[in-house]
């Protein structure tokens, strides 16, 4: 695992396993929820005593966010219930009426969920209750805030939220927890860095780290140069594609070979060096279909990348070839929305070399499978292709064809 997500995740674990506080306010943006709550699974697969109660929906208001989370508890409790029947286990308690009927206060009716949670445990006070509130969105902070504060409020010797712990989002940009809760004891705060930036320089430290094994560190490479690639760093990027390139070749692992070639391609056509683009191109050709199961995901993208490449070349015969080759592969590899785009500029190609007919079939073919699979947007690009084909050639009648086809996919 990345050092940056392991300190992430021994952050969490620390929390989750210490008994002085009971909740940690994490400050996240959305865009951190799918690390934050991978790691969390994590947890959750790991431990045997506890449960997690992960809650990922929207905030808009306190009542209608209270009556999502109860819904989605509510599901899972009798989706679990039902497993239990199933295996003859004792099942789940009901859960309790007046959480169901949400006829308390927000907050209440969430104490009370949380509260009733503790009696699934699978050993009796032998763990916790670990309730993730990470909502996706937040519509309004201050209410999101102020339904946390009176959620978590207790008071001593007795809380009532004993075997209970609490991760919650807190918006970067707009603290109202902080505000509200910023000098309240027993709750931990937490803002990992999880920029891009951050997640760059703990990629370099691992690719730097020599203490652990080549192949380990290698790993990460792919990762870093497509980083670079998308910063503008094209040299940093070209230096790690070939790096990839000298070490995957000689071991005749062809997958990332290709990978590494397709990877300096794609540098040296956004650098304007087409010459060297189209040969590393065609090289990754070679090693993306070497064997009985070739890494289609890679194939179907140096083909493509090929395609894209003649066109700006106007190299109509060659590019034609290409995507045809492309959408065939993309058919085996169950990419729909490549295989239309290859059919749409296998057309283009065809047209521009005078195949008119060719074209028109192409494009007909493209608006059948794109009507099959119901992509109104692919269709009506098709359609648009076929119009503007039938008037060109005198087709008139076909041409007024398909543009009430076209009007009809407007409404």
């Amino acid at each position: 695992m990345l050092k940056l997500f392991q300190e992430v995740e021994d952050e969490l674990r620390l929390f989750l396993r210490q008994r002085d506080n009971v909740a940690l306010i994490l400050c996240g943006s959305a865009g951190d929820a799918l690390p934050i709550l991978k790691v969390l699974e994590g947890l959750e697969e790991a431990s045997t005593s506890d449960l997690f109660w992960i809650c990922t929906e929207n905030f808009v208001d306190a009542r209608s966010y209270t009556s999502a989370v109860v819904k989605s508890f509510a599901t899972r409790h009798q989706a679990l219930q039902l497993a239990m029947e199933t295996r003859k286990m004792p099942p789940w308690p009901a859960i309790p009426a007046e959480v169901l009927s949400e006829t308390d206060s927000p907050a209440k009716c969430l104490r009370a969920l949380a509260a009733f949670s503790r009696e699934l445990l699978p050993i009796p006070n032998g763990g916790n209750n670990n309730w993730i509130f990470y909502p996706l969105q937040v519509k309004d902070n201050s209410a999101f805030a102020a339904l946390i504060k009176e959620l978590l409020a207790h008071e001593f010797p007795f809380p009532w939220c004993h075997h209970l712990r609490f991760i919650v989002r807190e918006e970067p940009g707009d603290r109202a927890i902080h505000r509200l809760l910023g000098q309240s004891p027993r709750i931990r705060w937490y803002q990992p860095d999880l920029s891009a930036e951050a997640i760059n320089r703990s990629l370099e430290a691992e690719i730097a780290d020599e203490s652990k094994p080549l192949a380990e560190r290698m790993a990460f490479l792919p990762i870093m140069a497509g980083n670079d690639y998308a910063r503008g760093r094209y040299a940093e990027a070209l230096q790690k594609y070939e790096l990839l390139l000298r070490y995957h070749a000689p071991m005749n692992n062809h997958t990332m070979a290709a990978f590494a070639l397709n990877g300096m391609g794609e540098v040296y056509e956004r650098t304007g060096d087409l010459a060297r683009a189209n040969q590393s191109f065609e090289a990754a050709l070679v090693p993306a279909s070497v064997g009985e199961r070739p890494p289609l995901p890679i194939f179907l993208n140096v083909l493509t990348n090929l395609g894209n490449l003649c066109v700006r070349q106007s190299r109509w015969q060659d590019g034609e070839a290409y995507f045809d080759m492309a959408q065939q592969i993309a058919t085996a590899a169950r990419n729909p929305s490549t295989k239309m785009k290859a059919i749409e500029n296998r057309g283009i190609c065809q047209k521009k070399q005078g195949k008119l007919d060719k074209a028109g079939q192409s494009w007909n073919d493209g608006a059948v499978i794109a009507a099959q699979l119901q992509d109104v947007g692919s269709c009506k690009s098709f359609l648009r292709h076929l119009e503007e084909h039938y008037r060109e050639t005198g087709q008139y009648d076909k041409a007024r064809q398909v543009h009430e086809q076209l009007i009809g996919l407007k409404k």
